[in-house]
């Protein structure tokens, strides 16, 4: 009975300290929840902004020639109103990436929106894994989009080159630092909690008072 008592003890004292990292999670994403929103909607902008005023600028015109083959039907090669270096056959692919970095961002911003003003409790560890993931992904695609953005109006500068291979560099390496960070402490918690549950901290046994004696008449 005494060995089941003290294997109940550990998985209680395991359990509660499971709750209690938990809880203290879900707060964190309480008191950061309109931060969340204010980065999410800055973010969301931005990704906006890109795709609206793409570098380059736009065209002002219609650009046609006079026929096409059978000499009737004028050919437009660029319409007024569209990106300049979308057609860019040098720039295709920067284009893309910014289009696609851009969208991405923007869609894991506005979703993150969404579940922060849909009134769904942040403590649920699913939703905080969905918060954190579409946080990190639009942080990374903006700064994404960014680059491809400046390499598609830099003509190979050797010094621009130059930074933006620092800046790629950063953003490779910072993230997989923060990466390795997380990974630490969460393998600090698991022996944290192994330690718990195979080591439980020893209860104290109430001190027993002793009875005062009375001090003698003088």
């Amino acid at each position: 009975m005494e060995v089941n008592g003290g294997e109940d003890d550990q998985y209680e004292e395991a359990s509660e300290w499971f709750v209690k990292y938990l809880n203290r999670q879900g707060d964190w994403l309480e008191k950061t929840r309109g931060n969340l929103m204010v980065a999410a909607t800055v973010i969301a902008g931005m990704s906006f902004q890109v795709m609206v005023s793409p570098p380059g600028g736009v065209w002002q015109s219609d650009i046609c020639s006079s026929a096409d083959q059978t000499g009737t039907v004028p050919v437009c090669k660029a319409k007024a109103g569209t990106s300049v270096l979308e057609h860019e056959s040098s720039k295709r692919g920067l284009y893309l990436g910014m289009v696609i970095s851009s969208t991405v961002s923007f869609s894991a911003s506005m979703s993150l929106i969404l579940l922060v003003i849909s009134g769904l409790r942040l403590r649920n560890r699913m939703i905080m894994a969905i918060l954190v993931t579409f946080m990190v992904l639009a942080v990374l695609c903006i700064s994404a989009a960014f680059f491809f953005a400046i390499a598609l109006v830099q003509y190979d500068d050797d010094k621009i080159i130059y930074i933006l291979m620092v800046y790629v560099g950063f953003w490779i390496v910072f993230p997989v630092i923060i990466l390795v960070s997380q990974l630490v402490r969460f393998l600090g918690w698991l022996i944290c909690f192994i330690c718990c549950c195979c080591c439980p901290r020893r209860r104290r046994s109430p001190r027993r008072l002793l009875p005062l004696t009375p001090s003698p008449a003088r």
